[in-house]
Parts: structure tokens; sequence; C-alpha cells
């Protein structure tokens, strides 16, 4: 499906990949001559190092911020209900571009852990993330009710998919429900440098439950519904 981008979605998207393109210059240029070999590849729940590996592994997260923002430009040209994110445009590019944006300050974690600016102990990266991933449920939680039926982006479940009213009521009630999940992974992001580990598990455990209680309630719609 042809859909064409008007001037300030242009503009969007060239910004965006514009970023994108500095943030792997710097990683390429800067970042990656600067660090060892053996570099920090992964932290466990309480936000310390807890593996490492080779840093050319490293240039794989390094791109995949690059990754993330094409298939976000691609998804409304491929999706079959395509015309519909016209409808909740400015929400599409919003998210994209935070996810993108997160994505970025991910791949940047092992650089500033093997250059000593972020703590290899301690519960710093346990307490960004968790951060980070709250205010991104919020302002999703926030926008979920103008997101339009599409197959890629959203709540997409048997039943919504199948019903428009389903996936309307759907979303409805999913934003505050993921608001609120939003919120409790802030309270843990806040109380992860007492207990870094029950923090992550606890704001974890938010958004399972909050994905459960929203797929539940759809398909009670759709018992509701007769279908």
């Amino acid at each position: 499906m042809k859909i064409e981008l008007g001037r300030g979605e242009r503009a969007f998207w060239v910004v965006l990949f514009a970023v994108v393109v500095v943030h792997l210059a710097a990683y390429a240029l800067l970042a990656y001559p600067a660090m060892p070999e053996t570099v920090p590849t992964h932290w466990g729940a309480d936000g310390a190092v807890d593996g490492w590996g080779d840093k050319a592994g490293t240039l794989v997260m390094a791109a995949m911020p690059l990754v993330v923002a094409l298939v976000m430009l691609a998804v409304p040209r491929l999706d079959p209900k395509g015309r519909n994110f016209e409808r909740f445009r400015g929400v599409y590019l919003g998210m994209s571009a935070a996810i993108t944006l997160f994505m970025v300050a991910v791949s940047w974690m092992t650089p500033l852990t093997a250059s000593g600016l972020v703590p290899e102990g301690g519960s710093l990266v346990s307490t960004a993330i968790l951060f980070a991933l709250g205010a991104l449920m919020i302002a999703l939680g926030n926008y979920l009710p103008r997101v339009k039926p599409n197959y890629t982006f959203g709540i997409r479940t048997p039943w919504t998919l199948a019903s428009e009213d389903n996936w309307r009521h759907t979303h409805r009630f999913a934003g505050p429900v993921f608001v609120v999940a939003g919120a409790a992974m802030l309270v843990a992001a806040l109380l992860s440098s007492v207990a870094p580990e029950a923090s992550f598990w606890v704001g974890m455990a938010a958004v399972l439950v909050a994905t459960l209680v929203v797929g539940v309630y759809s398909f009670l719609v759709w018992r509701r519904e007769g279908r």
C-alpha cells in the first residue's frame, strides 16, 4: 500500500535517521576504538555486570537503532491496514522516536561501563532501565486509546484483530492499565538502590500482569459480544 509522507513526517524521519547516523559514527569512531577487547555484555537483575564478551559483538547492538527505525518506517507501508496509521500518526511517530532513542541509550551501556563512567556493580543500570521503561509504558498508556485497528502496532490479540469494537474497548481499557504498570516501574526504579534485584522483578511483573489483564479483558469482551 502506497502511503505518501507529509512534509512534517518527512522532516521527522530525516531528523531521526540523522540522530541514528551520528550515534553510529560516534560509536564506530570514538567508543569502539577506546574499548578493551573484552567488554561487559550483560547485566543481571541487580544491575551489576554478570557477562563479558568480545567488543566486536557490540557492533550488532550499536546497529539495532538503525534496524528499529527502518522497521518503524516500513510498518505502515507493509500493514494491510496501513491507512489507519494516518489516524494516529503523531502517536506512532512519537513511539518510533522513543523506541529508537531507547535502543541508542542501551547500546551505549557497554562503552560507558568499559570506560568506568558507569560502575560495573551497583544498581545504576537497573534503575535507568526501569525508569526508561516505566516512562515509555506511561506514554504508551496515555495514547493507546487513540490507536486505530492495524496488524502490527497496539494490543494485537485474536479478538481485537477480529473486531473493531473489541479493538476500541480493549485499547480504552489498556490505557490506564499501562499507566498504572508504568507508575509501578517508576516506583521500582526509585527503590532499586535499596533492593535492586527485587525492584527489577517487581517492575517486570508489573508489565507481565498488565499484559495478562488486558489480554483477559479482550477475551471477556469477545465472550460478551457473543462471538
